[in-house]
């Protein structure tokens, strides 16, 4: 099926890089965070950026919000502009819901392929994809690449192909190491199995941070859980308090991100990771550092 004829079912979702079509709604307080949010968030965003190294950075679902909202402005300005994407969809429902029927699986079959995400788009993609979400216990990436693997074997595309240019990035709460530490890349079944093992990387965050972006942070766009997947109400732009303000703060992150100083502020710590020894994070520092 050609993707670019789909009927596409997006989740509606702001377009905070054009400032002028949004209005009254981005004037006002915006939502809450807390003390050192941004220094927090611009740290994880550097390592996720190295981490996921030269790919584009897919973010899923709603928990990493804040993660795409500041790094595309960070990133506007550079040769990675169109890297940053934010795939809202979640792949688990509560317990005692209805199986998705064909419908379902159609609209978030559609919603995958406009972003080139279908299996043909990974498989063929010029650049590596690097998943990127917060782990709590992992069933997301799981059942994501269930999905994948057995879409591209419906669709007729070679699985091993897709799983070679996919990476998953999994942001986790810092606690003390110690043997008993779970670590998700030995411990999840998926993750095990997965193959190469070098495209599997973790990023861990301080708690606060961990805790706001997976619990408590007011969100831009409505949840996409798998009885959503094709309701039209998704289409439409949310309108309520918690959202707005939700806007406000994605505006306010994107516009940080886009400064002089925030970018020179993340260009400094993306120049001390250990994968500056490769010339795509050099250039990209540059890039940083250089007039925007």
């Amino acid at each position: 099926m050609d993707r670019h004829s789909l009927a596409v079912t997006m989740p509606f979702r702001w377009d905070i890089r054009r400032r002028e079509q949004l209005g009254t709604l981005a004037r006002g307080a915006p939502a809450e965070s807390y003390p050192g949010f941004l220094e927090d968030l611009r740290r994880c965003c550097a390592r996720v950026v190295a981490a996921a190294g030269d790919a584009r950075l897919v973010f899923l679902g709603r928990s990493p919000e804040s993660l795409f909202d500041y790094s595309s402005g960070a990133l506007a300005d550079t040769s990675w502009a169109d890297r940053p994407v934010l795939l809202n969809v979640s792949l688990s429902g509560n317990e005692g819901d209805a199986e998705p029927d064909a419908a379902a699986h159609a609209a978030v079959r559609a919603q995958f392929a406009a972003l080139d995400l279908d299996p043909a788009g990974i498989a063929t993609s010029p650049r590596p994809v690097a998943l990127i979400d917060l782990i709590y216990r992992g069933r997301t990436f799981g059942a994501l690449l269930d999905m994948l693997l057995g879409w591209a074997a419906e669709a007729g595309v070679d699985p091993a192909a897709v799983r070679r240019r996919l990476r998953i990035v999994g942001i986790t709460e810092r606690t003390h190491n110690s043997p008993n530490t779970w670590r998700w890349q030995q411990q999840l079944a998926w993750a095990v199995a997965f193959r190469p093992r070098g495209a599997l990387k973790g990023v861990s965050v301080p708690p606060v941070l961990w805790d706001y972006l997976g619990n408590r942070q007011k969100k831009v766009a409505r949840s996409n859980p798998p009885w959503r997947w094709s309701d039209p109400e998704m289409r439409r732009p949310p309108r309520e308090p918690e959202h707005v303000e939700a806007l406000r703060l994605a505006v306010a992150l994107y516009e940080a991100g886009h400064t002089r100083a925030e970018r020179e502020a993340l260009a400094a710590l993306l120049a001390a990771q250990p994968t500056m020894r490769f010339a795509w994070l050099r250039r990209l520092v540059n890039e940083l550092r250089g007039p925007g």
